[in-house]
């Protein structure tokens, strides 16, 4: 009895007096080697304040030409920031487009001349159309019901 709970307070010291972050750290983002074409340098900066955004750089005058957000990362307030963080993995050239892979395995593909992002409305419409959706069906079943029940 006394061995149980000398092994119980031993358990709850150690879990009160261990750092809870020191579970959550991240390792840094691997870096991403930058892709040339056509004499335009693209980066992926591998900082907070620039997390998802690609920036091309002209090689001869080392002109920024422009610089764009591929996705947005919604940090949580509550959770630890450094795991929520997101970053550009891998890029490359294909069909005169430049592909650009995150740390969560999605697939963007960036128009080199305009330096937009094409195709990324797949990755948020789908959201605020079954939003709506679900408040034009719960609206239809208020009526339903406050019809149906003879008032």
């Amino acid at each position: 009895m006394r061995a149980q709970s000398t092994a119980l307070i031993a358990l709850a010291a150690t879990t009160l007096l261990w750092p809870a972050s020191a579970f959550a750290k991240r390792r840094g983002p691997s870096p991403v080697p930058p892709v040339v074409w056509q004499g335009v340098e693209y980066r992926a900066p591998l900082d907070v304040e620039h997390m998802g955004h690609v920036q091309a750089i002209e090689l001869s005058s080392s002109r920024t030409l422009w610089e764009t957000k591929v996705y947005h990362v919604w940090i949580m307030p509550l959770a630890e920031r450094d795991v929520q963080w997101v970053f550009i993995s891998a890029m490359q050239i294909q069909n005169g487009k430049l592909l650009i892979r995150n740390e969560n395995g999605k697939s963007f593909e960036l128009n080199l001349k305009t330096g937009r992002v094409e195709g990324a409305i797949r990755y948020w419409m789908p959201w605020p159309v079954a939003g709506g959706l679900l408040l034009v069906l719960g609206f239809f079943a208020w009526i339903r019901h406050r019809w149906g029940s003879g008032r």
